[in-house]
């Protein structure tokens, strides 16, 4: 294996989360983009990784299983988690149950306002996400059946205010758990947009119950949360605890990807090296 290879892309969506391609779609644009490793980390659902198998053996495309799980803090991505697990699937649901109900709301909200939306108009424009359905979808909707300028549709769905589910959301711990139960490597993903997260006193406390590394990118390149300084913070975070680097484009399909010039397929890659490391993990 020539770990210097910089041809995995450890984050990427499909139409099965808030994603616009299906999973063979996607894994044929990677073979594409030069890619030799894949992982497919949808919200709180692992319902696309058998397809994107499949695909893999057509396309000469590695596929990772993953998952990324929502928190009330931020998300947690599993690699190789035992994704044939009816009860992880179950768990997952639970897990992207608030996220689903928020959705729900959000359309109430902005259909009393006089948009020509509703839950079920939602659930035949995305099929595969019935019941996973997050705030990337209600902006895809906007953007692609409603002719909404990108800043315009992710302005107006996170303005508008509604009531949260009753059910608690997953703690960080609670996700990271959840993923070991499954034999999983659970992963900090983009902590930039909490900060918080990369405290050192909790960063001690997550790999206690099992966190086993922190992405770096997500496709985003530096911004106003994703700052050199936050940068040099991750990875001195890393060396310091031994902690798994991953890189990703948090690919979710072309619209974003037109729309904002960044999370391109294939752009933010890790190395094999990581791959191996992640792969460690798992038979330790």
């Amino acid at each position: 294996m020539n770990e210097t290879k910089y041809n995995a892309d450890l984050h990427t969506h499909t139409y099965y989360s808030d994603g616009e391609d299906s999973p063979f779609e996607l894994v044929k644009k990677a073979r594409k983009a030069g890619l030799k490793y894949l992982a497919i980390t949808d919200h709180n659902t692992v319902n696309g990784i058998e397809e994107a198998i499949f695909a893999g053996k057509k396309f000469d495309v590695i596929i990772i299983p993953g998952v990324e799980v929502a928190t009330r803090d931020g998300e947690i991505l599993g690699y190789m988690v035992d994704y044939k697990k009816k009860d992880l699937k179950k768990e997952l649901r639970k897990a992207g149950y608030n996220w689903n109900e928020s959705t729900k709301n959000k359309i109430k909200a902005l259909r009393k306002r006089g948009l020509n939306i509703s839950y079920r108009k939602l659930k035949e424009a995305f099929p595969f996400a019935v019941n996973n359905y997050n705030i990337g979808n209600l902006i895809l909707y906007l953007t692609k059946f409603l002719a909404f300028p990108r800043d315009e549709a992710v302005k107006l769905v996170v303005n508008t205010k509604v009531n949260e589910p009753k059910q608690k959301e997953l703690t960080t711990i609670q996700a990271i758990k959840l993923i070991r139960k499954y034999n999983g490597i659970p992963i900090l993903a983009h902590p930039w947009i909490n900060e918080k997260l990369l405290d050192e006193g909790l960063i001690r406390k997550l790999i206690k119950h099992g966190l086993k590394g922190i992405e770096i990118e997500a496709g985003e390149g530096y911004n106003s949360l994703r700052t050199r300084k936050i940068v040099n913070k991750i990875t001195k975070l890393a060396r310091k605890f031994n902690l798994i680097l991953t890189k990703g484009s948090d690919y979710h399909g072309e619209l974003l990807v037109k729309y904002t010039n960044r999370h391109q397929l294939g752009k933010y890659n890790c190395s094999e090296k990581t791959v191996k490391q992640i792969i460690e993990q798992k038979f330790k």
